[in-house]
């Protein structure tokens, strides 16, 4: 179905095309107003540093916490557990164990079974 172009003595169609041409003026200062109002409600993004980002995408404090404990306890794991107590603490011969030079006590750490 096509639509008819209306007729052009319509007044009601010649009343719409002269309110097109000419836009209503607004009244002093409004425009001004609007775009005080409008600046005032723009959210103010502040560049964090990047560490800030880091431990933001980490979960925060409390995740970076549980981190730091975590790195504390495998440095003090990997001190602390020697061979000579791998060897007193675990039931299996530790001389059929050995798996190779430089791995330390986390030798038995690798065995399956």
């Amino acid at each position: 179905m096509t639509q008819s172009k209306p007729p052009v003595d319509d007044p009601l169609e010649t009343a719409f095309a002269a309110a097109r041409q000419a836009p209503p003026p607004l009244p002093d200062g409004l425009l001004a107003r609007v775009l005080v109002d409008a600046a005032a409600h723009v959210p103010v993004t502040e560049r964090q540093p990047f560490w800030k980002q880091v431990v933001g995408a980490l979960g925060g404090w409390p995740a970076m916490a549980g981190l730091a404990m975590t790195a504390c306890v495998g440095v003090w794991a990997g001190g602390v557990l020697t061979d000579d107590l791998m060897t007193a603490l675990s039931p299996v011969d530790a001389a059929g164990l050995d798996l190779g030079a430089g791995l330390g006590a986390f030798d038995l750490l690798l065995v399956d079974g």
